[in-house]
């Protein structure tokens, strides 16, 4: 590891929507700095990963969702860096899930989960799921040494116009992530009662339970954080000034200029949220929001909805540490299989563990709420099952077809029941 630990963060909100493994695989490595580096670790933050009634349901239905980035994965590592990587954590909270594949299964040890809803009733329609990864030290340290690395996908409130309610789902999310949650592997479908009771290997204890600030930490969030390059939707033909490849950096068309109304940085930097984290250049075009059907792979224009301003909704961010180096930063305009374009970040860690005695990573922005988050989510969890069940049986063919059967047999027991009573009668 020559005292490096690699990294290689991806996000993409999958617009609910099925995606073909052979594009994933052929692009989804396009963002490491070069094919020699391998990473020690791919982190996959995924939103939209499934409509709403099989990310609410979870489990056995939203395997399929998940196993499509698995194989896309393994598919490329093993043609791009010749290395198999294991998937060793999984998760999801609704609609947001998280992935992190190991290329050194053996060096990761403890893994511990979190997770919060931030939408309807803490519903996971929008929120955040964490990943606490112990990665031993086995180059560049002493043995038994490991560094602790948490990870969070999040997704946040939509629209324009929500910015407050974008910095108060980030204060929400951080108050109520606790890493108490232990598992390993393929074993965490979901965060809550419904799904986690037989991942706790002992019983729980607070003492040893930690927020998404630790002092001996390093922290990546990644995800659809929604922030716009606008406080409003356009207006009449404004859409034309919408950038496009051609245009060149003088042109008050290019997305530079779109750039300079980043929702996120001003809000970022005033410390009204992502508190203490940083983030590289933005160097490539806005990732949101694309014509799905208007995406040909011969189609080299960016075929954006004029009735969203193109913005930078996709981010990954850092908590600053000595020694991390961001080394490729960028977005993945050949997977257009989504209204959003993947961004991919190449980022380097010293292999030694982190010890902080001042910032925010001793003084969090808010407290987690170590008492309350389990009843809290067990609970927000118990309604999406509900929801999920609701949406299943109304929403879809499926479900249609059950209410018919339903109906046709309360139907036909009624007109049993009518046709024996007229008899006896």
């Amino acid at each position: 590891m020559n005292g490096e630990i690699h990294l290689y963060l991806i996000t993409f909100n999958c617009a609910l929507l099925r995606h073909d493994v052979a594009t994933l695989s052929s692009h989804l490595l396009s963002g490491l700095e070069s094919p020699s580096v391998k990473p020690d670790l791919i982190v996959l933050s995924l939103q939209e990963i499934a409509p709403l009634p099989t990310a609410f349901l979870g489990g056995p239905a939203l395997t399929g969702y998940f196993e499509t980035f698995s194989t896309a994965v393994r598919t490329a590592t093993r043609k791009e860096l010749s290395e198999d990587y294991a998937l060793v954590a999984r998760s999801n909270v609704g609609l947001t899930g998280i992935m992190v594949f190991a290329r050194s299964p053996a060096r990761v040890g403890e893994i511990r989960y979190a997770g919060v809803g931030v939408g309807l009733w803490e519903m996971g329609n929008k929120g955040g799921v964490g990943v606490k990864i112990y990665y031993s030290v086995m180059d560049g340290g002493t043995d038994g040494e490991t560094v602790e690395i948490n990870f969070l996908a999040a997704h946040l409130a939509p629209d324009e116009k929500n910015v407050r309610l974008r910095n108060e789902n980030w204060g929400s999310i951080v108050r109520a992530l606790v890493f108490g949650i232990i598992g390993r592997g393929d074993a965490v479908p979901g965060i809550g009662s419904a799904s986690t009771e037989s991942l706790i290997s002992s019983p729980p204890n607070p003492t040893s339970y930690s927020g998404l600030y630790s002092p001996t930490a390093h922290l990546f969030v990644l995800g659809d954080l929604n922030y716009r390059a606008a406080d409003s939707r356009p207006v009449g033909p404004e859409f034309i000034v919408f950038p496009q490849p051609d245009d060149p950096p003088s042109s008050n068309k290019h997305y530079s200029n779109l750039l300079e109304h980043d929702q996120l940085t001003p809000q970022r930097k005033a410390n009204k949220t992502l508190h203490g984290l940083e983030e590289a250049p933005i160097t490539f075009p806005p990732t949101y929001k694309y014509h799905i059907s208007k995406t040909s792979p011969d189609d080299r224009s960016w075929n954006w909805i004029p009735s969203r301003w193109p913005s930078w909704t996709d981010r990954i961010l850092y908590l600053p540490s000595e020694g991390l180096r961001v080394h490729k930063y960028t977005s993945i305009q050949e997977i257009k299989s989504s209204d959003h374009r993947p961004v991919v970040a190449h980022i380097s860690i010293p292999a030694q563990p982190l010890s902080a005695r001042d910032g925010w990573r001793v003084r969090p922005p808010y407290q987690p709420d170590f008492r309350g988050w389990r009843s809290a989510r067990d609970a927000a969890r118990r309604r999406e099952v509900v929801v999920g069940c609701l949406a299943c049986l109304f929403g879809t063919w499926a479900g249609w077809g059950i209410l018919a059967a339903i109906i046709a047999g309360g139907l036909g027991g009624w007109w049993v029941l009518r046709e024996l009573i007229v008899r006896r009668v």
